[in-house]
């Protein structure tokens, strides 16, 4: 075997160096000059190409100048051998990330303004699965194809995994149960993406549904992370589907006032419930009952599917205050009263 002098070393580090500069001289044009040729048409093909490619193109630059330096230098076969796997690898893995990017932009450009304007709420489900079980299959079949062409025998890896399978069930029971939780809300369909819907003490929107778990909006604008296996062993009560959304509100109308008055105060109730237009008809005001301070009148409100939840009940509320006020009707307060030895 021939030995490697400094020079071959210099030229080899030469060919390695001149590959990452090459590598970023591409990258530039393609970025400052290429992708600008398109800038106009952004989201068409060939500007989706150039964008998701560059990169890994850019990276089996620098794969082939190492190559290239390494083959100028003399090794042992056996150490040329294994370079020459490391590299098929690398170039797979790298072809392999080209490709999980391009499809995953292509459906971002393509699919997703489609899933957009459709109707239907299943294949807002099914694309964010579809997006990451897509990316995953991608690179599952990009590794197995870069360790058989490394040398390593896929079927004996495959033949442990077998092996392997029951102790790997063992340790992951619980992705596995979140798993098919979120199958099963795929195949019951209890909810969709956008309903209202409460679990466990807890009460939001749902905003995705993934293989693992779901993201759910709480009424107060925070997101919260639950395991799909949550969905399979809990009641799950889903608010949208219910044609209105029943709220019970009592006020108290304080013991001064006669009778002729509290029958006023429920007359203005029904006549603010009975003029807001987002409150079906069959919402009811009545005397529910004498309490220990205060004559009590409930409202019985059913707010419209699709109505501002809040807002109705902001709205009904003090409309019912300001009839009060000009009708002169006094409102109960709370009475303490401390008795001193």
């Amino acid at each position: 075997m021939q030995t490697n002098d400094l020079k071959a070393w210099l030229i080899a580090l030469a060919i390695v160096a001149g590959s990452v500069v090459i590598s970023r001289i591409f990258y530039f044009l393609s970025t400052k000059i290429i992708k600008r040729i398109f800038e106009k048409t952004r989201g068409r093909l060939m500007y989706i190409i150039f964008d998701m490619l560059e990169e890994p193109a850019a990276m089996l630059i620098i794969i082939g100048g190492i190559y290239y330096a390494q083959r100028r230098l003399s090794f042992a076969q056996s150490v040329d051998v294994i370079v020459d796997r490391v590299i098929v690898f690398a170039v797979i893995l790298t072809v392999t990330w080209a490709v999980a990017r391009l499809l995953d932009d292509l459906i971002s450009q393509y699919l997703v303004p489609a899933v957009a304007k459709s109707d239907s709420k299943l294949d807002d489900q099914l694309l964010p699965v579809i997006r990451k079980g897509t990316k995953f299959l991608i690179w599952v079949v990009g590794i197995v194809v870069a360790l058989d062409n490394a040398g390593y025998d896929v079927r004996t890896i495959v033949a442990g995994l077998g092996i392997g399978g029951l102790a790997f069930a063992f340790a992951a029971q619980e992705t596995i149960a979140n798993f098919f939780g979120g199958v099963t809300v795929f195949i019951d369909a209890p909810f969709r993406i956008g309903d209202r819907i409460k679990i466990t003490g807890y009460e939001g929107f749902v905003r995705e549904i993934g293989l693992r778990t779901a993201k759910l909006e709480t009424l107060d604008g925070r997101q919260l992370t639950m395991p799909n296996s949550v969905f399979s062993k809990n009641v799950i009560e889903n608010v949208s589907s219910e044609p209105a959304t029943k709220v019970v509100q009592n006020i108290g109308i304080a013991c001064s006032q006669n009778a002729d008055r509290v029958e006023k105060a429920i007359e203005l109730a029904r006549e603010v419930v009975a003029a807001d237009p987002d409150l079906e008809p069959n919402s009811v005001v009545w005397f529910k009952e004498f309490a220990d301070s205060a004559y009590t009148i409930s409202l019985v409100l059913w707010i419209k599917k699709g109505a501002d939840y809040f807002g109705v009940q902001t709205r009904v509320y003090l409309a019912v205050i300001r009839s009060y006020e000009a009708a002169g009707i006094e409102l109960a307060l709370p009475t303490r009263l401390i008795v001193k030895p």
